[in-house]
């Protein structure tokens, strides 16, 4: 396992932890973690394209949460924004689109099975770890 594999399950560890009990998201870690991202693209000599993609999908999630008045959370757009920093955008697209299938998964059960209505919050942040993981297991 390479060592921005490890920072990136412990990054999203640590905030899906604190989005699942707190509802909030480390933005101390986030901003250490995308600064270590960015001096890690440098040194991979990680093209410029390949960086632009992740972050105007991350500025586009902070828009929407602006849009939304907070419905989708700005942690979960700065948490993208500091993902697009360290992986590549073909995982990050992938982590992205399994990360909304689990969640959309998660909520049909939600008010399906246990009744709840479209209100109910659900943190995104630990289906962006879910994800991540289950990409790094295969």
């Amino acid at each position: 396992m390479k060592i921005e594999e490890i920072c990136t399950i412990v990054f999203l560890a640590v905030n899906a932890w604190t989005d699942y009990r707190k509802k909030e998201i480390s933005l101390v870690i986030t901003g250490i973690y995308a600064a270590a991202g960015i001096v890690f693209s440098i040194v991979s000599k990680r093209g410029f394209g390949d960086m632009m993609i992740p972050l105007v999908i991350g500025a586009l999630f902070l828009l929407l949460s602006l849009i939304s008045g907070g419905d989708l959370g700005m942690g979960d757009g700065w948490t993208l924004l500091a993902l697009g920093m360290m992986i590549r955008t073909d995982e990050y697209i992938s982590m992205i689109g399994l990360s909304m299938l689990l969640a959309a998964g998660v909520s049909v059960l939600l008010l399906a099975v246990f009744r709840k209505n479209r209100k109910t919050e659900i943190p995104f942040v630990p289906f962006l770890f879910l994800a991540y993981m289950g990409g790094v297991m295969l």
